[in-house]
C-alpha cells in the first residue's frame, strides 16, 4: 500500500483518511447511476442530447418546426457516429432535419398517449434501444426519439446537473468532515505533543523527569515507559558519578590547601617557587571547578541571596591579582556604579568570575592587561571579561563551553572552567556570548537579569 511520504504522523494520518474519503466519494458519485433504479450513464447522455437538440430547434420560413444543428450539436454528433434523432411537433408533423427511420417510428408512437410513455424505449434485435420522450421547448411540447447515445466527457455537465440535489445535500457534510477531521486528529494526538515537549526539556540537569504517559495510545505507552526506565537508569548513574566527583573534590581540598601553605613557608629559588605556585593554583582551580559543577548539577536556586555584585567583582579581582601578576599580566576593573545588588549564589558567581579571569590570563599576551567591566542597567547586568590574545574562531565558539573540550590538548587546562561558567549563567537565568575584542582577542559577555537596585554612577 502506498503511504504519503510525510514525516509527521499527524499529517500522514490526515492525508490518508482524507484521501480515502475522497476516493469513496468519487466512487459513490460515479457509480450512482448504477445504484439508482432506472438510471444509467446512457440516461445522462440522453439529457445532453435533448438539451442540444432543444437549442437547435427553429421555425423555418414556412412556419414549420425544423432542426438546424448548432456547432455544439455538430461536435457532439461527430464524436458519436451512431447517434440519430427525430422530433415531432405538437401537431404530429415531423421536424425537418429528423432521421427518416426514427421519424417513421415517431409518427406511429407520438399520437398514442406518449405522455404515459415518457422515457419509454424499445429495442430491436442487433440494434441500440430507441428512447421516446416529451420535451418542453420554447415552441411548446414536442415528441423526441433518440438512439445511439454514449456517455463521454461532454456529458459531465449533465452528470453534475442530474445529481445537483445530491451534491447540495452532501457538500456541507463533506466540507464539515474535511475541516473537522484534522482537528480531531490533532486532539487525538495531543498526548504525543506533550511527550515531545517534555522530551525537549530533558538534559543532564533534569534527566530524572519522566515523560508523561497519561492519555497515550496503548500502542505507544510501552515505548514511552521503556524510555522512562532508560532515563531512570541514566539518572542513577549520573547521580553516582557526580556524588563520586563531589566527594573526591571535597577530599582533595584539604591536601591542596596544606600544600599551598607549605610552599608559602619554604624558601626556594623565586622561579621554582612561581612554577610550584602556578601548579598548585591550577590544582586548586580544578578542585573548585569540580565542586561547583557537582553542586550546580540540580540547578537549585535555594542558595540565592541578595549580594553586592561590585563588591564580589572587587573580591574576585583581588583574589586573582597575585596569580595574574605572577604571570606578568595586569588586570583592570571598571564599574559603572559603586554598588549593584542582585539575587544570586555568591559562591557560584565568584567561581564564574575567577574562571573567566583565569581563562583570560592564559590568553592575554605577556605584559598585557585583562579588562573586567560591569555595566549596570535597570533591566539587566552585563559583565565583560576581555583579553587581547589570538581570540576564538567562530567555529570553536559553540564548543568552548563543552566539558573537557580543548582545541589543543597540549595546552594547560582541564576544559571544565567554561563549562562551569555556562552552568552558573544558566542557573541565574542569564546568557553568555563571545565577542571579538577591538584590536584582537576575545570578550566573554555575561548578561544577567536584574530588578530595581542602586544605580548611582561612580
Amino acid at each position: 500500500m502506498w503511504i504519503p511520504r510525510f514525516t509527521s504522523i499527524r499529517i500522514r494520518i490526515t492525508a490518508l483518511l482524507l484521501g480515502f474519503q475522497l476516493v469513496c466519494v468519487l466512487f459513490v458519485v460515479f457509480l450512482h447511476p448504477f445504484l439508482l433504479p432506472d438510471t444509467s450513464y446512457t440516461d445522462i447522455a440522453d439529457i445532453t442530447t435533448q438539451d442540444l437538440i432543444k437549442d437547435s430547434l427553429v421555425i423555418d420560413a414556412s412556419g414549420a418546426l425544423a432542426i438546424v444543428p448548432t456547432p455544439a450539436l455538430r461536435r457532439y454528433v461527430s464524436s458519436r457516429l451512431d447517434l440519430i434523432y427525430a422530433i415531432a411537433g405538437a401537431d404530429g408533423r415531423i421536424a425537418r432535419g429528423s432521421n427518416k427511420y426514427l421519424s417513421d417510428l415517431l409518427k406511429q408512437i407520438a399520437p398514442v398517449r406518449l405522455e404515459d410513455s415518457e422515457g419509454y424505449d424499445t429495442r430491436q434485435p442487433g440494434k441500440e434501444p430507441i428512447y421516446f420522450d416529451k420535451l418542453t421547448t420554447r415552441f411548446g411540447k414536442v415528441s423526441i426519439a433518440v438512439t445511439g447515445e454514449s456517455f463521454g466527457i461532454a456529458d459531465i455537465p449533465s452528470f453534475f446537473e442530474l445529481f445537483k440535489p445530491l451534491v447540495l445535500v452532501y457538500s456541507p457534510l463533506m466540507i464539515g468532515v474535511f475541516i473537522s477531521l484534522p482537528l480531531l486528529i490533532i486532539w487525538a494526538l495531543r498526548p504525543l505533543s506533550l511527550v515531545k515537549r517534555a522530551a525537549a526539556s530533558i538534559d543532564l540537569h533534569n534527566i530524572d523527569h519522566p515523560l508523561p504517559t497519561d492519555g497515550l495510545p496503548s500502542e505507544l505507552r510501552p515505548a514511552v515507559q521503556a524510555i522512562n526506565a532508560a532515563l531512570a537508569r541514566i539518572a542513577l548513574g549520573w547521580q553516582q558519578q557526580h556524588f563520586f566527583m563531589a566527594n573526591a573534590a571535597h577530599e582533595l581540598r584539604t591536601p591542596v590547601a596544606i600544600l599551598q601553605a607549605r610552599i608559602d613557608q619554604i624558601k626556594l629559588d623565586s622561579e621554582i617557587r612561581v612554577s610550584l605556585g602556578r601548579d598548585v593554583h591550577r590544582l586548586r582551580r580544578l578542585v573548585d571547578q569540580l565542586l561547583i559543577i557537582a553542586r550546580l548539577d540540580r540547578q537549585q536556586t535555594t542558595s540565592f541571596t541578595t549580594l553586592d555584585l561590585v563588591d564580589l567583582l572587587q573580591e574576585a579581582v583581588a583574589d586573582c591579582a597575585p596569580y595574574v601578576l605572577r604571570n606578568r599580566r595586569s588586570i583592570d576593573l571598571q564599574c559603572s556604579v559603586p554598588k549593584w545588588e542582585i539575587k544570586g549564589d555568591r559562591q557560584a558567581l565568584g567561581s564564574l568570575l575567577t574562571n573567566l579571569i583565569d581563562n583570560a590570563t592564559k590568553a592575554e599576551p605577556e605584559g598585557g592587561t585583562i579588562f573586567v567591566k560591569l555595566d549596570a542597567e535597570p533591566s539587566r547586568t552585563t559583565i565583560t571579561v576581555s583579553d587581547h590574545g589570538t581570540g576564538i574562531a567562530e567555529e570553536d565558539r559553540q564548543h568552548v563551553f563543552e566539558p573537557f573540550w580543548r582545541k589543543d590538548h597540549h595546552e594547560p587546562g582541564t576544559g571544565l572552567g567554561l563549562a562551569a561558567v555556562r552552568d552558573i549563567v544558566t542557573l541565574h537565568g542569564g546568557s553568555i556570548q563571545i565577542d571579538h575584542t577591538p584590536g584582537g582577542g576575545a570578550s566573554f559577555r555575561v548578561v544577567l537579569p536584574t530588578g530595581p537596585s542602586t544605580t548611582s554612577t561612580c
